[in-house]
């Protein structure tokens, strides 16, 4: 028989773990990470050609880190995709950086999850390095890149599309 310690001590443990995250889910400037300088990304897609950050100055990025096993990471996908789909027009691109792990791995996540190779840009971090530049402190976390390629804020935590903190920030950078 379970008593009450058995059962409430492992729930207390989980709680206690998710507010740091739950504290940093919101938009943040920068200079709260300590970066200071534009940021560079140069890195591989599923198909093996090189994505250059730069490549997408007089658009507005969303720099997405995530992963296939991070259960926020799979239900935030749906959210990116739903933003790169609704804001693309006003020059919108999510780039979804996978943190060290296989194109066939990859690849098997998007199809379970009936999700086209196409619908967002995957850029491949295998060495981490992105990562540790960026200085991403867990996963999920994205980054707001403004038109001149100048990372402006960053969210730590899953999206929410439909949150009004990140949807007028979105809007102001897209103006």
């Amino acid at each position: 028989m379970l008593n009450i310690r058995s059962v409430l001590l492992p729930y207390c443990a989980l709680v206690l773990l998710a507010i740091p995250v739950l504290a940093h889910a919101q938009w943040a400037p920068l200079s709260q990470l300590g970066l200071n300088k534009p940021l560079s990304l140069e890195l591989n897609n599923l198909e093996g050609n090189t994505i250059h950050l730069q490549q997408y100055k007089g658009r507005v990025v969303l720099v997405n880190f995530w992963a296939t096993w991070c259960e926020p990471c799979k239900e935030e996908f749906g959210e990116l995709i739903y933003l790169q789909e609704k804001y693309q027009s006003q020059g919108l691109v999510v780039l979804a950086v996978n943190l060290a792990e296989s194109r066939p791995r990859i690849k098997t996540f998007l199809q379970t999850n009936l999700v086209s190779e196409n619908a967002l840009p995957i850029a491949l971090d295998n060495s981490s390095l992105t990562y540790r530049a960026w200085k991403v402190r867990g996963i999920p976390t994205t980054y707001l890149v403004d038109r001149q390629g100048i990372v402006r804020a960053y969210w730590m935590g899953p999206i929410d599309a439909e949150d009004p903190s990140f949807l007028k920030l979105l809007l102001q950078t897209l103006k």
